[in-house]
């Protein structure tokens, strides 16, 4: 089975947004702020990233009847 466009776009944003939740100095999730900054630049991207690609990723491969 051939790597399709999407399929490699998806795995390339979530493997980035992946290393960035691990970004070291921003402060950690007993801190408000480290809480907000690591939200706002991981954990809601990286969540919309794997949801809609897999969206898209199944709508390309349906299920036949």
């Amino acid at each position: 089975m051939k790597i399709t466009k999407t399929e490699k776009r998806w795995l390339a944003l979530t493997l980035l947004f992946f290393v960035l939740y691990n970004i070291p100095g921003v402060p950690g999730y007993y801190d408000v702020h480290g809480l907000i900054i690591h939200a706002l630049l991981t954990i809601v991207p990286l969540w919309c990233c794997v949801y809609i690609g897999l969206f898209r990723v199944l709508r390309q491969y349906r299920l036949k009847k």
